[in-house]
């Protein structure tokens, strides 16, 4: 009885743990501003490169290139910025963001939610099936 409801505590820590990265991840989904264009500057929102122009709304997973001299920062306030230098091209992550970006990666913040239940249940199963006085493990089988 104790691991049960020490497994359901559980269960439930990992829940809200779950709920919170999803809120994070809404942050990683700001827009952001390009800000700066020194030299030629391309952007890709998905649709190939077109000229960056300054004002361009850019979001995590499109592509911004610098070719030859020059550089392009993007803005995604609350002093996050992304500087890309000469002769390079980047897929934008929004700074202080992880991995988990839904346009870069293709993971949303719903998956990695019910990714997060699927482990919380089965630390759950695990914890509950084991026997309180030896601390082994046992699986009921029907006869």
């Amino acid at each position: 009885m104790k691991y049960s409801i020490f497994a359901v505590v559980m269960a439930g820590c990992l829940s809200v743990g779950a709920m919170g990265s999803a809120k994070a991840d809404d942050a990683c989904l700001a827009a952001g501003r390009l800000t700066q264009a020194v030299g030629s500057v391309m952007v890709d929102r998905g649709n190939g490169f077109v000229p960056g122009v300054i004002g361009t709304s850019l979001r995590g997973g499109d592509k911004i290139a610098v070719r030859g001299q020059g550089r392009a920062v993007v803005d995604f306030g609350d002093d996050r910025t992304l500087m890309v230098p000469a002769s390079t091209t980047e897929t934008i992550r929004v700074p202080g963001c992880g991995m988990l970006q839904t346009n870069a990666s293709g993971i949303s913040p719903t998956v990695g939610t019910f990714g997060m239940l699927a482990i919380a249940g089965a630390t759950a199963a695990a914890i509950s099936t084991t026997d309180s006085k030896s601390g082994t493990v046992f699986f009921p089988v029907s006869p």
